[in-house]
C-alpha cells in the first residue's frame, strides 16, 4: 500500500494535470510540462505513471468513477421507485448547471483523447456498457428506457459543449415529459417484453 505522502504526490500530479489539460488541451500535454506544472520530480511521475497514457488512463478511470458515483446518488433518490433509473437520470441532469468542481468541462476536455490515446478511454466504454446492461434488466421496455437516456445524454453533451440555450422551464418540462410519457414508472401489472 503506497504511503500517504506517496498518495498526496499521485494527486498533486492528478490535479496539476486536470488544471494543465483544461487550460491548454490534450494535445499540449508532455510529462516534463506536468512535472513543472505539480511541482514535483520526473522519478515522482515515473513512480506513479509510467508513461502519459498511464497517466490519461488514471484520469478516465477516476472521471468514470465520479460518474458511478454521481448515477448511485441520484438514483438512491428514487429508491422507491420500480424503475429508478430515468428519474435518477433527471435528478442528475437538473443539478449539472453547477460544474461538480470542474468535472464537466473536464469530461469534455477527456473526450479529445479519443483524437490522441484512444485506447484510454475504455473505462468510458465499460462505463456506457454497464448501464446499457441496466437498461436491458430494468422493468421499463428497452427501446421507450434508451431513448429516455439517450435524450438525457443529448442534454448532458449540449451542456458540456455550450450549446444548451434553454431556458431552465423549458428543460424542467422535457425532463418531466421524458420520465413520465418516455420512461413511465411501470405498474406491478406490466411485463418487459
Amino acid at each position: 500500500m503506497p504511503s500517504e505522502k506517496a498518495l498526496r504526490t499521485r494527486n498533486k500530479i492528478l490535479e496539476a494535470t486536470r488544471v494543465f489539460i483544461m487550460r491548454e488541451g490534450v494535445a499540449a500535454l508532455s510529462i516534463d510540462k506536468i512535472v513543472k506544472e505539480s511541482q514535483t520530480s520526473k522519478g515522482a511521475f515515473l513512480y506513479h505513471f509510467k508513461n502519459k497514457k498511464a497517466l490519461f488512463h488514471a484520469l478516465v478511470e477516476e472521471y468514470v468513477q465520479h460518474l458511478d458515483e454521481r448515477l448511485t446518488t441520484n438514483m438512491a433518490k428514487f429508491a422507491d421507485k420500480r424503475e429508478p433509473l430515468a428519474p435518477g437520470y433527471a435528478s442528475w441532469y437538473e443539478g449539472f448547471d453547477e460544474d461538480d468542481g470542474g468535472f464537466a468541462a473536464l469530461g469534455v476536455a477527456l473526450l479529445a483523447l479519443h483524437l490522441h490515446e484512444p485506447e484510454s478511454l475504455k473505462p468510458f466504454h465499460d462505463w456506457y456498457q454497464r448501464l446499457f446492461e441496466m437498461v436491458k434488466k430494468s422493468p421499463i421496455d428497452t427501446p421507450r428506457l434508451l431513448t429516455a437516456i439517450m435524450a438525457f445524454e443529448g442534454f448532458f453533451f449540449t451542456h458540456k459543449m455550450g450549446f444548451d440555450t434553454l431556458d431552465k422551464e423549458t428543460k424542467e418540462a422535457t425532463w418531466r415529459f421524458i420520465v413520465n410519457e418516455v420512461a413511465p414508472q411501470p405498474t406491478s401489472k406490466e411485463v418487459k417484453d
